[in-house]
């Protein structure tokens, strides 16, 4: 995921190298779902709620992966929802405490986008409502008194 400009202070000198091995000790795999580094994959949903992905090419009887367990899930069952358009896997580098600073690699995960945007939606969604927040006070401010 791309640094913001205004975040970029918070990130060592460094940290397009540690990036990269982090990515590379990760086999430039989601260590989650194992979704491949840069490749076409298609994610769907099973029936009962699994997350699963097949690469791009991949016949309609060849198995998929769990976007869970990384585990293959057979795709021969009636139970496979359609899988969705396909997109192409970015690797990124996830601070589990989100702790830029911290950049210890037990707080560091090789995570794809999918798997990076869920763990970091509560985040998001907190930032979301602060700025919201701020809009509207900011408002008030300056309305008029009627």
């Amino acid at each position: 995921m791309p640094i913001r400009a205004e975040e970029r202070h918070r990130y060592p000198s460094d940290w397009k190298a540690i990036s990269a091995r982090v990515r590379d000790e990760a086999g430039q795999k989601c260590e989650w779902c194992s979704a491949p580094n840069g490749e076409l994959i298609r994610r769907g949903v099973t029936r009962d709620g699994q997350n699963v992905w097949r690469p791009v090419g991949a016949s309609a009887y060849e198995d998929g992966h769990c976007a869970i367990t990384g585990k293959v899930v057979s795709d021969s069952s009636p139970d496979v929802v359609a899988y969705r358009d396909p997109i192409r896997v970015v690797l990124t580098v996830a601070h589990l405490n989100h702790q830029p600073e911290d950049c210890a690699r037990t707080n560091l995960r090789a995570l794809c986008q999918r798997c990076h945007l869920t763990y970091d939606s509560k985040l998001h969604s907190a930032n979301a409502a602060a700025t919201a927040h701020k809009r509207r006070a900011i408002g008030d401010l300056f309305q008029e008194a009627r």
